[in-house]
């Protein structure tokens, strides 16, 4: 679990701009991920400014540790947020889970032979 720095300050609600700031992403790339991460959802209020709670902050942090510390493809971490499943991504990692399945459907049709 991906822990939150301590000199973020206790609040309800941050802007945008602080987010930015505390996670050291752009802006423009906060609002390309709220397009791709299904639980990442800032509230909109007046003039649909986005303000982000501390949930928010710490699934961003979950996300920067996905992509940029453990090397998970933007669609891997979406998927290892939203199930908790891990997903092989590499062309390595996905011949192990291809063969794993052979084997497994091997043994099944086996036992209905």
């Amino acid at each position: 679990m991906v822990r939150m720095r301590a000199d973020i300050p206790d609040k309800v609600y941050y802007s945008i701009s602080e987010v930015s700031e505390y996670t050291g992403v752009e802006p423009h790339v906060l609002r390309y991920w709220e397009t791709k991460f299904s639980r990442l959802r800032p509230r909109r209020v007046g003039g649909n400014q986005r303000k982000y709670s501390r949930n928010d902050l710490e699934i961003l942090f979950q996300i920067i540790d996905l992509l940029y510390n453990q090397g998970y493809t933007l669609e891997g971490a979406e998927k290892k947020l939203a199930t908790g499943i891990e997903v092989e991504t590499t062309p390595e990692g996905l011949q192990r889970e291809i063969s794993l399945m052979k084997r497994e459907l091997e043994g099944i049709l086996e036992l209905l032979v």
